[in-house]
This record gives C-alpha cells, sequence and structure tokens, in this order.
C-alpha cells in the first residue's frame, strides 16, 4: 500500500490531469509535436521527458520538505511575498485548462450525439461540483483508478492502429521528417504543461524520503509521456491530414471503424474531461483549506467546495466559446512564459539552493513525519 500511494497514485493523478487537458483530445499532441514530422515531434517528447523528471524531482522534494501539499504553501516557501504573483498566472491558466475541457465536452455532445454544446458543460459541471463535495480522498481515488482504464482504452487504440497501418506509419519514420522549431515547441509545450504539478501536489503527501520523490518523480515523467508517444506514433498514420482536426484523437478512433472503440474512446474522454477539470478545482480547495486552516483551525466546508466547482466551471465554460484550438494554440503557448518565470526559474534556482539549505524548522516537520 505505501508504494501504491508514493508511486502508483501520484503518476496516476497527473496522467489523469495531462490526458484531459490535452492527450484525449490529441489536439496538443498535433500542435507541439506532429506538426514537426514523424521524429522531430518524437525528439521534443524526448526532451519534454526529462525536463519534467527534472522538475517533478525537484517539485516533490520541495514539497516534503517544506510540507507545502497546496500551491499556496508550495510557492509562499518558494517566493515568499512574490507567491501571489504565481497565484494570479495560475489562475488564469487554471481557467484556460478549465476552458479547454469545456470546449472539448461540447465539441463531443454535437458531433457525436448531437446535442446542443451547453449540454455538455452542463453534464461536466454537474460531476465536478458532485465530486469536489467529497473532498481530497475521493479525488485521489477516482483519478489514480481510473488512470489505470485510460491506459488500457489508449493502449488498444494504438494496437488496433498499428495492425492496421503499420506500413503508413513506417513510412512516415523512414521519411525522418525534422522541421524546425520542434524544440522550442517542445519547451513551451513543457513550461505551460508544468501547471499540472503544483495542481497534483495534494497526490505526494505519502513520499518521505529523497530517494522515494526521485523514484516517484522518474516514474511520473514516464506515466505522463509515453502516452503522449503513442498518439503521436499513430499519427502517422493519418498524417499529414490529422493536423487539421479539433479533437484529432477522435477523428482518428472514427476512421477504424469500430463502434465499440468509438463508443469506449467517447466514454474515456469525457471521463479524461471530468478528470483534469476536478483535479484543477481541487488544488483551488487545497489552497482554501490550506488559508481556513491557518486562520481558523477548520478547513472550509463541503458545501463552500461545492459552490467554487460551481464558480470555476460556469467561468470557464464562458471562456470555452473560443473554441479549443485558439485557446491550446495561443492561451496555452502565452502562458508558457508566465511558468517560466514564476514556477521553473525560480524552482531550479531559489527551489535548489532552499533545498540544499532546508530551515531547521523543514527538517525536524519531516523527521516528525517519518
Amino acid at each position: 500500500m505505501s508504494a501504491w500511494r508514493v508511486y502508483v497514485v501520484p503518476a496516476g493523478v497527473l496522467q489523469s490531469l495531462m490526458i484531459g487537458g490535452g492527450y484525449g483530445t490529441g489536439r496538443e499532441i498535433t500542435e507541439y509535436f506532429s506538426r514537426f514530422g514523424f521524429s522531430g515531434g518524437l525528439l521534443g517528447l524526448a526532451v519534454v521527458a526529462v525536463c519534467f523528471a527534472v522538475l517533478l524531482i525537484l517539485s516533490f522534494e520541495f514539497a516534503r520538505l517544506y510540507h507545502a501539499y497546496d500551491y499556496r504553501r508550495f510557492f509562499r516557501a518558494l517566493l515568499g511575498r512574490g507567491w501571489i504573483a504565481f497565484e494570479l498566472m495560475y489562475l488564469v491558466m487554471f481557467s484556460l485548462v478549465l476552458a479547454v475541457v469545456a470546449a472539448a465536452s461540447a465539441s463531443l455532445v454535437e458531433e457525436y450525439l448531437h446535442w446542443p454544446g451547453p449540454v455538455g458543460i452542463a453534464i461536466l459541471l454537474l460531476l465536478v461540483v458532485l465530486f469536489a463535495f467529497y473532498g481530497r480522498e475521493s479525488v485521489t481515488r477516482v483519478l489514480a483508478y481510473k488512470a489505470l482504464f485510460l491506459c488500457a482504452v489508449f493502449l488498444t487504440y494504438f494496437l488496433v492502429v498499428l495492425h492496421r497501418s503499420s506500413v503508413l506509419m513506417g513510412a512516415q519514420f523512414s521519411r525522418h521528417e525534422i522541421l524546425s522549431g520542434w524544440a522550442f515547441a517542445a519547451l513551451r509545450y513543457t513550461l505551460y504543461s508544468s501547471v499540472v504539478i503544483p495542481a497534483m501536489l495534494f497526490a505526494t503527501t505519502a513520499i518521505q524520503t529523497r530517494r522515494q520523490a526521485v523514484i516517484s518523480g522518474m516514474v511520473c515523467a514516464l506515466v505522463a509521456v509515453v502516452p503522449a508517444a503513442l498518439l503521436h506514433i499513430s499519427f502517422g498514420a493519418g498524417y499529414p491530414q490529422v493536423l487539421m482536426h479539433p479533437i484529432p484523437l477522435y477523428w482518428m478512433v472514427s476512421s477504424l471503424n469500430l463502434p465499440i472503440l468509438t463508443v469506449t474512446y467517447l466514454a474515456v474522454l469525457f471521463g479524461s474531461l471530468f478528470d483534469v477539470g476536478i483535479g484543477f478545482v481541487q488544488s483551488v480547495n487545497e489552497r482554501l483549506d490550506g488559508r481556513s486552516l491557518e486562520r481558523h483551525g477548520r478547513p472550509i466546508t463541503r458545501t463552500n467546495r461545492a459552490a467554487i466547482a460551481s464558480l470555476c466551471v460556469v467561468s470557464s465554460g464562458a471562456l470555452s466559446q473560443l473554441g479549443i484550438m485558439a485557446l491550446i494554440a495561443q492561451g496555452y503557448g502565452t502562458m508558457a512564459y508566465g511558468f517560466l518565470l514564476f514556477f521553473v526559474g525560480p524552482l531550479l534556482t531559489i527551489g535548489v539552493y532552499r533545498m540544499a539549505r532546508p530551515p531547521l524548522r523543514a527538517i525536524a516537520g519531516a523527521i516528525e513525519e517519518q
């Protein structure tokens, strides 16, 4: 059980957040990897894997030393009074991610069920509010176990595509196409995707040693990037047409003419959209819980959790009207620079320094926990 909570739960939560935000639709893969060629995309994903491993290891260890399992405590320890600047940027990115989720939900119900788009947003709202009401344990359990099912569905899809279109995929590989800009795109993707790290720190409370933080960070990075690599490889069967679709993975799955797989994928995609929605909402609730405990000695109520979730999803639903392609290409890309300034840069400099020389209260707290 200890190994499960230290290595599997953080990886499952991280993967759920990343799949819902972009892997589930495939739009992030085409925007930041596949459009640079088959080999260019693979090189970009390798860069992301290494960078993510470093950021996750440092974040997990910093959170362990400073007992900072919500983003408020984490950035107060990292940035001091400057933490409020990160919070403002985080809330903007939080709104963008939820807007992408809402836009994808609306597109799904319109294209497949032929229902009005707002119906998809309404269903998502109800689910997020319900699980936010029950708090951390229910959220962590759902995200961790659902990740296993997500992996099974995506692996099935990949194997079917590989069986049917291995020649097309092999032809793309043999071209060794590497278009300029792949490295910059991979770094931008890493920077803005780092938003999921502060959002999933609530799942790392079981990490008790530096060795566990290192291994867990490496496992999380691998689990996060492998699905993206498999999707990118599978898109070789539909390249370059796949680049033009708002939800390219849906286009690929439906082209296989396997109704069972299509229905299962749609169910999993909607589930993954819910995952990222509840994951980010939970991170905000954790931040407010920490503030309430400091000031009043008790966490926020379940009713308040549900109210916060409602406000977040409704506001992001309005933002989703911009469309999923514009939100990912322009909104996500712009936020990358903010995360470099307020998260990645400080973590690699101030964070490393403070982990090398943690305050006595952090060391005492770590010993007490063990």
